[in-house]
């Protein structure tokens, strides 16, 4: 379930209304720099992701 208190997704009409001030600071809301605040399930697929890709990266070095 979404956060009641992050920002709403935003479609590409919505973002083609807005001006290029508007856009940035639309993005710049949207900008998660604490993971703990992200659903668990998505957190996990994202460090899983990471380990999957450093582990590649390592054996191809």
């Amino acid at each position: 379930m979404a956060d009641p208190e992050s920002p709403r997704l935003l479609t590409a009409a919505e973002l083609d209304e807005m001006s290029p001030d508007e856009r940035s600071q639309a993005f710049r809301d949207r900008i998660v720099t604490n993971p703990a605040t992200l659903p668990e399930d998505f957190r996990s697929l994202i460090e899983a992701t990471a380990r999957k890709l450093g582990t590649q990266a390592t054996e191809a070095s």
